[in-house]
């Protein structure tokens, strides 16, 4: 008798300290969901995992956002005048829609160059503060939806997360050379579909942008989401206790969040368990822009495209097709 009761205790220590994740695109990138709670699927009533009083069941918005700084990575020159040598930006924003009874994620990417009506910069000078609230600020006034939670990762973050999770899968639209962030030496893909990338090679996908010919940032914001996809779907595959942890682990160490782990658990566990219920949908909000005045390429804010999109979005319908997505050349 004493020997079962050691074993539930046991079972029920490890059970408190499985901590929750959430996973996304970057930036971004950024970015997804992945919660789980060890033991909690077995925890079922009517097939279907129960959700702990610690959980909400009503649908919640996160805001993954990818940094640009090259600090701390080989690309750092330190000298000013230098897009990002200094500052940083929030050019990876995707925000990510969870509801838990439908199983339902929604990502949506918000196009970086977007200048918002009253202001005279784009929406990705949010973050030159290095505060991610003041980003989720500028996006909650973009999209009219509260955004209480947000995962920030920079590009070193972002490729030893990938790494970590043992790289992704993914289709490569086209051929591509960027410069690796940790050796500065130049990553090369070749265009092909469900090409299994380690974290350099996905960040190199995420960063790609001077290869296209036309609409460059929009085509990135499309990779950028079925990098966010694909981590989704890997998170979700995970079924072993030790893989759980690992993941968790990894997450936690390479993302900057204000998520209470400790409150979404059971919830994120009840994705797990019905993984075959899950639907991912995947879009883009208004992305068309032209050079202003100083030469630069702005999107303008378009309050009404806005107001259908996230209505849509918000009742946890389908919003693909909605805007219109950027086609590879």
């Amino acid at each position: 008798m004493t020997d079962t009761i050691d074993i539930q205790k046991k079972r029920s220590e490890k059970m408190a300290a499985v901590a929750v994740a959430m996973v996304a695109a970057f930036s971004l990138a950024f970015i997804g969901l992945i919660v789980v709670l060890e033991d909690a699927a077995n925890r079922s009533v009517n097939g279907r995992t129960y959700v702990a009083e610690a959980t909400s069941a009503e649908p919640f918005y996160v805001l993954l956002i990818g940094s640009d700084s090259r600090k701390e990575t080989a690309l750092y020159t330190g000298k000013k005048t230098e897009h990002a040598q200094v500052d940083q930006h929030s050019d990876v924003m995707t925000l990510m829609r969870v509801d838990p009874e439908t199983y339902t994620v929604t990502l949506v990417s918000v196009p970086r160059d977007t200048v918002l009506k009253g202001s005279s910069t784009k929406i990705n000078n949010a973050l030159l503060d290095n505060n991610p609230e003041e980003v989720v600020e500028a996006v909650e006034s973009l999209t009219g939806v509260d955004i209480p939670y947000y995962m920030m990762a920079t590009f070193t973050s972002f490729q030893v997360f990938i790494d970590a999770i043992g790289g992704v899968t993914v289709d490569v639209p086209k051929d591509v050379k960027v410069p690796d962030s940790m050796t500065a030496e130049d990553v090369k893909l070749s265009a092909g579909k469900s090409q299994h990338l380690d974290g350099s090679e996905a960040l190199v996908l995420a960063r790609a942008r001077k290869e296209y010919v036309v609409d460059q940032d929009a085509l990135r914001q499309a990779n950028v989401r079925n990098l966010e996809v694909a981590i989704l779907q890997k998170a979700l595959s995970v079924s072993d206790e030790e893989g759980v942890n690992d993941l968790l682990a990894d997450l936690a160490e390479n993302v900057v969040t204000n998520l209470d782990i400790s409150e979404v658990g059971y919830l994120v566990a009840d994705f797990i368990t019905n993984r075959d219920l899950v639907t991912i949908y995947s879009c883009t909000g208004p992305w068309r822009g032209g050079e202003n005045m100083d030469g630069l390429w702005v999107v303008e804010e378009d309050p009404e495209t806005w107001a259908e999109l996230m209505a849509v979005v918000d009742a946890g319908g389908s919003p693909v097709g909605i805007v219109e997505e950027p086609k590879h050349l």
